[in-house]
């Protein structure tokens, strides 16, 4: 978080090469992005500024001090040289950046500086037969995620499932939907997209929806919108919780390529099983994410999660039952009064969130 009792609330930029120097604070002028320049960096601004780009011999200058690694430093150079690597490994740099091909890249960094580093958590929930329940389990996974006291993001990635906002009672309330959203530039402020979406309070934290809507198309719901979107959760150090539809097009394909894991939600019955063996198929072959099902019973045949996990060929991550008054709490918009943290639902929202964890933590840098 960036302490702004300092002052040091905006990029900083500490150069030794003037010309070098120059060109960066002509591209955030053209931008339209705030920037301080130093000449010499300033401690303050190394604890505090959300980001710091410097050249190589400020780097090295950096290295020789002992400063602590930090994130969001960005080394900008002209040319690749030995030391340019060499200091940026010792100082623990986020970024390189060649100019002039990498001018883009910077501009972007420029337009939102706040944490450039990934900190959120992408997590796709798609049903694995019809009426399996993967929105109910959306949901509660947002909602278990904010009660912890992060933030939470839901998106309703399902055009024809009629809308979240009405699951959680915020049709009325106003912010972005997904036809609302453009995307121009590729990139979007993360603080601004935000505080734009319609949000409900939850236990000590905030979930933020963007939902679909009825009446008009959701236009900004494709490829280059989803990962916009994501994009800018991640930054925000948001966990996007995606509710994808069992036809995975090009959009939930997109989801797919930027989540971190995918759990599918399929029904303990035999012909459940064989429609989500397809489903976890596909979703390998379009992203290669680590899957996990989530098992909802009852099971009228006798199927025990080891005979589901067979079947789909997938490992069993929980199982639940069915959720006490949860149909009637979606038809009045209340599914979030119904989650008690003890329910079937939001248990397995919690195994679904500490799996998350787990494999994150585990996964090689």
């Amino acid at each position: 978080m960036v302490d702004r009792s300092s002052g040091v609330v905006e990029p900083v930029l500490v150069m030794r090469e003037p010309e070098l120097a120059e060109e960066v604070s002509r591209l955030a002028a053209a931008s339209g992005s705030e920037l301080r320049r130093e000449p010499r960096l300033p401690p303050a601004a190394w604890r505090e500024a959300p980001l710091v780009l410097i050249d190589v011999p400020t780097a090295e200058s950096c290295v020789a001090q002992g400063l602590p690694r930090r994130r969001g430093v960005v080394l900008l150079s002209r040319e690749p040289a030995e030391r340019l690597w060499r200091v940026a490994f010792e100082l623990g740099v986020e970024r390189v950046l060649e100019l002039p091909a990498a001018e883009a890249e910077l501009i972007e960094l420029l337009a939102d500086p706040g944490e450039p580093a990934s900190d959120g958590t992408t997590l796709a929930v798609v049903g694995g037969n019809g009426g399996a329940g993967a929105s109910a389990l959306s949901t509660a996974v947002a909602a278990a995620e904010a009660r912890s006291g992060r933030r939470a993001l839901l998106l309703d990635c399902d055009p024809l499932g009629g809308g979240l906002d009405l699951v959680l009672g915020l049709e009325g309330v106003d912010g972005l939907r997904w036809s609302g959203l453009a995307v121009d530039t590729g990139r979007l402020g993360s603080g601004a997209l935000l505080s734009a979406l319609p949000k409900q309070r939850v236990g000590d934290g905030e979930l933020a929806l963007l939902s679909c809507d009825r009446d008009v198309p959701p236009t900004g719901l494709s490829p280059d919108g989803v990962r916009a979107v994501l994009d800018a959760g991640r930054r925000a150090g948001t966990t996007a919780v995606c509710d994808l539809p069992g036809d995975l097009g090009a959009t939930a394909e997109a989801v797919l390529r930027e989540a971190d894991m995918a759990f599918v939600v399929v029904t303990a019955q035999v012909r459940a099983c064989a429609a989500a063996a397809r489903v976890v198929a596909e979703v390998r072959e379009r992203s290669g994410v680590p899957v996990r099902l989530v098992v909802r019973g009852p099971a009228p045949g006798g199927l025990r999660n080891a005979d589901v996990a067979e079947a789909v060929d997938a490992p069993v991550l929980t199982g639940m039952r069915p959720q006490p008054g949860l149909p009637l709490a979606t038809d009045r918009g209340g599914v979030l009064g119904a989650l008690r943290p003890r329910g079937p639902l939001s248990r397995a929202a919690r195994d679904v969130l500490a799996e998350a964890a787990l494999v994150r933590e585990s996964a090689p840098v």
